[in-house]
């Protein structure tokens, strides 16, 4: 899970009265199933949520978990090929993973998450003051911090890197090692044009993590009844909703109408905003034609070669639940790289 949909997990389990614990993988040598920074949760009734193996670990990390829960004091547990237990539990990958798991107080963190600025979580994972946690603002620098002096002093420079790449990453400072992961809000997503292909891609997008708005000026294709994933439906000409949505560097844009009066102004505010993702719906051709209106616009040919067309990676799709695959996997290799 990531780090929003975790907290929200926590917090529910917090107010019915449980105790949290937290795992979190800090380390991945070779190959893993998880990207470093996934997290499984554990209550002090047995309730779990998230992963850090992909299932493989679990069955033991939910023991370690207990411990801690009842112990308070954080540890470290190692997984890899050559240890009997990884290969019991199941991590026959060939890699090797680190688990970080303690008790999760979560109190100084979720409102600063909650806030949608952009930070990073820095918390000691090994050495001197193992536990210790600091929350970084990107503007403003530490809002607090536990960590010991030296740490402090020295941590800005990973952190920075942390608020940039959005990528978590562990670090060696002294005798200490401490594990940052990044704070910001989720990508949004906007969906250009009601249509089947925007149903099915705002379905997946969202349990992908992103925040969707859908906008079309029809307004019996654009309703929260043929949208329920969509946190926002707006029922208006692009050039009009283009003046609410304040498109940004972590922005997706998706347009699904290749009508030039309604895909033009979208593409050149895209551009102009320097969107993470700019995906139009349409054959080699129309996409040609595209790109010469937009050149003739006086749009530059390197701008253009920003624009994702034909949309999505070329999976074979026929269904527009497959469409809506392809869309997606051609959005996520863009958030990754």
């Amino acid at each position: 899970m990531e780090l929003a949909q975790s907290l929200a997990v926590a917090g529910r389990w917090t107010a019915e009265g449980k105790k949290v614990a937290a795992a979190t993988l800090i380390r991945v040598q070779g190959p893993a199933p998880r990207p470093l920074g996934s997290r499984f949760l554990v209550s002090s009734t047995g309730d779990m949520a998230g992963s850090v193996s992909g299932g493989c670990v679990e069955n033991d990390v939910f023991v370690h978990a207990q411990e801690v829960l009842a112990s308070g004091s954080s540890r470290v547990v190692n997984y890899g090929i050559t240890d009997d237990v990884a290969f019991e539990v199941g991590l026959s990958c060939g890699g090797r993973i680190d688990v970080f798991i303690e008790t999760w107080d979560i109190r100084d963190i979720a409102p600063y998450v909650d806030s949608g600025r952009s930070g990073a979580l820095a918390g000691v994972v090994g050495g001197e003051s193992i536990g210790a946690r600091a929350v970084y603002d990107g503007e403003d620098g530490f809002l607090s911090t536990a960590l010991p002096d030296n740490v402090a002093a020295n941590l800005e420079s990973g952190v920075r890197e942390v608020i940039s790449t959005e990528r978590p990453v562990i670090v060696s400072i002294d005798e200490s090692e401490i594990f940052i992961e990044p704070v910001a809000r989720p990508p949004r997503l906007v969906i250009f044009g009601a249509v089947e292909i925007g149903q099915a891609l705002c379905a997946l997008a969202t349990r992908t993590g992103f925040d969707v708005v859908v906008c079309d000026p029809r307004a019996a294709f654009t309703t929260a009844e043929r949208f329920p994933d969509a946190d926002d439906v707006i029922v208006l000409w692009p050039e009009d909703a283009l003046e609410q949505l304040s498109l940004d560097k972590r922005t997706f844009v998706v347009i699904l109408s290749h009508d030039p009066r309604y895909e033009d102004p979208v593409l050149k505010a895209a551009l102009a905003a320097n969107v993470r993702y700019l995906g139009a719906m349409g054959s080699r051709k129309t996409h040609r034609r595209r790109l010469q209106r937009l050149m003739d616009a006086g749009v530059p040919p390197l701008a253009l070669d920003r624009i994702h067309g034909p949309i999505g990676l070329d999976l074979g799709a026929g269904s527009a639940e497959e469409v809506a695959v392809e869309i997606l996997a051609e959005m996520v290799q863009a958030r990754h790289r």
